[in-house]
């Protein structure tokens, strides 16, 4: 474990002459946690930032970013594993609260979210939105509107996991306004962030998906019908001048329209979709058992429109011509 190799205090906070010592291990280990996220270690973000919050549960302990952060990192271990293994189903998910008995970053606990981290990740999300509400302890206190938009983006996402499509569509709602699903007016974008935007953006196709899984595809329609809807979402997803995100937020839009018109039936525009993210799928990473995953999509979504065409021997060519996980 890397916590081995850190100086945990003693009972000694004074130097030789008497002049106070002060213990910076959590300051060290939060800045640890932040330095690992950036270099995508998501399970040395964690652990660090769980024993920065251990060891301060007064200061660090009370910040709802080293809880955002902390769910983020454990969402960062669970999507590898996925990209890894090109599979949703390779962990058992469920929200089995007995996880929680452990100690942040014990052995126990760094076992349990390897195996299934959304007990946590709920947990921490939950920490992270009370701290960031604007009230503790019965006190009004500054809110961290930002971080409150963020954990509620993340709670989206491991509700989707989690298959509650009605509780993601809920914390979508609460990001975007009930009457605000399909799209930002013009005249409102200047009140965003780009950041801000970006999580809107990502709560539109989170709720498409949420739409489609409660058999309510026309809603989820609504959202992904355009053209111009479509690269809107992804010039807000992308927000950066990097080709790799670029990729990515074409990539996301792509798929959920392509999943959104199957739902419709509309399976031509369905399988239109699912081919153009093939076409960004090389810039997406240099990773290429992640370009796999742009593979088996696609794949994915012409079995499924074969099958509703009632077209057996096509989606037979298909599963044997070698896609691996479906």
């Amino acid at each position: 474990s890397y916590m081995e190799n850190v100086q945990l205090p003693n009972d000694n906070y004074f130097w030789s002459d008497g002049v106070p010592r002060p213990n910076v291990t959590a300051d060290i280990l939060n800045n640890a946690s932040l330095c690992a996220f950036q270099a995508h270690d998501y399970k040395r973000a964690y652990e660090c930032m769980a024993h920065c919050v251990m060891l301060s549960p007064s200061i660090f302990g009370e910040r709802a970013r080293c809880w955002l952060r902390m769910a983020q990192s454990l969402i960062g271990i669970y999507a590898n594993q996925q990209w890894t293994t090109n599979s949703t189903e390779s962990m058992g998910l469920s929200n089995d609260a007995s996880l929680l008995e452990c100690n942040l970053g014990s052995e126990d606990d760094l076992h349990n979210v390897s195996s299934n981290p959304f007990p946590r990740i709920l947990s921490c999300l939950e920490k992270a939105q009370n701290l960031s509400s604007g009230l503790k302890e019965g006190k009004d206190v500054d809110a961290d509107l930002e971080c409150s938009e963020a954990s509620t983006l993340s709670l989206a996402y491991a509700k989707l996991e989690l298959k509650d499509a009605a509780g993601a569509l809920e914390m979508c709602k609460v990001i975007l306004g009930t009457d605000n699903i399909a799209a930002i007016a013009k005249e409102e974008r200047s009140k965003y962030t780009s950041e801000s935007l970006r999580r809107r953006a990502m709560a539109r196709l989170y709720a498409c998906e949420a739409f489609c899984r409660l058999g309510d595809p026309n809603s989820a329609l609504f959202i992904v019908e355009s053209e111009s809807s479509l690269q809107c979402l992804a010039s807000d997803i992308s927000a950066s001048n990097s080709t790799q995100h670029d990729a990515y937020a074409q990539f996301a839009t792509r798929a959920t329209a392509s999943g959104t018109f199957s739902s419709t039936g509309s399976l031509d525009r369905s399988k239109l979709h699912a081919s153009m993210t093939s076409r960004v799928a090389e810039n997406l990473t240099a990773d290429k058992t992640k370009g796999n995953v742009d593979n088996v999509f696609e794949k994915r979504v012409h079995l499924f429109s074969r099958l509703k065409e009632g077209d057996t021997d096509g989606a037979i060519a298909i599963l044997r011509s070698g896609m691996g996980r479906v």
